[in-house]
């Protein structure tokens, strides 16, 4: 007869012991959260930044539109061609295809500028979803001189 309590008796139940507690802990299930989640958070991060920059461009086209018509209404541009060089010549750091239009409309003069939004994010990850997209930005100011 064998006694109970040999080493190797010892040894197999605390073996047996630490696996039982290793398949019941959950110390870990943090790790593995995160591990799924952050792909996600990458990709909303990475939207949001695009998005973000196409608003922010946006504002800035906004401005150079404005600036240009009131030079024009000014008298500092006098044709048309001058605001819409201008126009480009303020937005060329876009490095985008850009369509500029200014044409006077009973004593006011309007100005669209029009550019898609995917030539406007920086990161070039998840565009294809804004394919098709433009953003326009059009101005309008009384003519003074």
């Amino acid at each position: 007869m064998t006694p109970v309590n040999t080493r190797s008796g010892l040894r197999s139940r605390k073996v047996s012991r630490r696996m039982a507690r290793f398949w019941r802990c959950e110390d870990g299930s943090y790790s593995i959260e995160a591990v799924i989640w952050m792909p996600i958070f990458a990709l909303i991060l990475a939207v949001i930044t695009n998005v973000s920059i196409v608003f922010a461009s946006e504002s800035h086209m906004l401005r150079v539109v404005q600036d240009a018509n009131r030079a024009f209404s000014l008298g500092r541009h006098d044709t048309t061609t001058e605001t819409e060089d201008y126009i480009r010549a303020n937005l060329a750091y876009l490095k985008a295809q850009l369509t500029v239009t200014s044409v006077l409309q009973g004593g006011t003069i309007l100005s669209n500028v029009s550019i898609a939004a995917s030539d406007l994010m920086p990161l070039s990850f998840f565009t294809s979803a804004f394919e098709g997209v433009d953003v326009n930005v059009t101005a309008q100011h009384i003519i003074e001189f």
